[in-house]
């Protein structure tokens, strides 16, 4: 299994465990409350709102990456999403690694 199918499977995991926000205002008011722990954009956003999740991650000193396409993030969810959050540490880490082992690219 690669690094893009695990980080898949782990947000997968993250909202079976409720430990996921997902859709645009409730990823907002997660990161405006210090819930969020990693902001998780599909790279095919519109520029609006890129522009809006990378003004919060620099203001809200939270970490945001863009590994997948919407239509992989809606497939690993169940539902039709481009932003997501993980709120819990453990999980973050573990997300994250993915992204080390493969240098940054998914």
């Amino acid at each position: 299994m690669n690094n893009t199918q695990k980080a898949l499977n782990m947000i997968g995991l993250a909202q079976r465990a409720g430990k996921l926000i997902s859709g645009d205002e409730r990823v907002e008011k997660a990161v405006k409350n210090g819930q969020a722990q990693v902001i998780i954009c599909a790279d095919d956003v519109s520029e609006n709102t890129l522009s809006r999740y990378q003004h919060y991650s620099e203001n809200y000193n939270t970490t945001i990456v863009f590994p997948f396409d919407s239509m992989a993030m809606s497939q690993a969810l169940g539902k039709k999403r481009s932003i997501c959050c993980i709120t819990d540490h453990g999980i973050t880490k573990k997300f994250l690694s993915y992204f080390a082992e493969s240098e940054g690219n998914l």
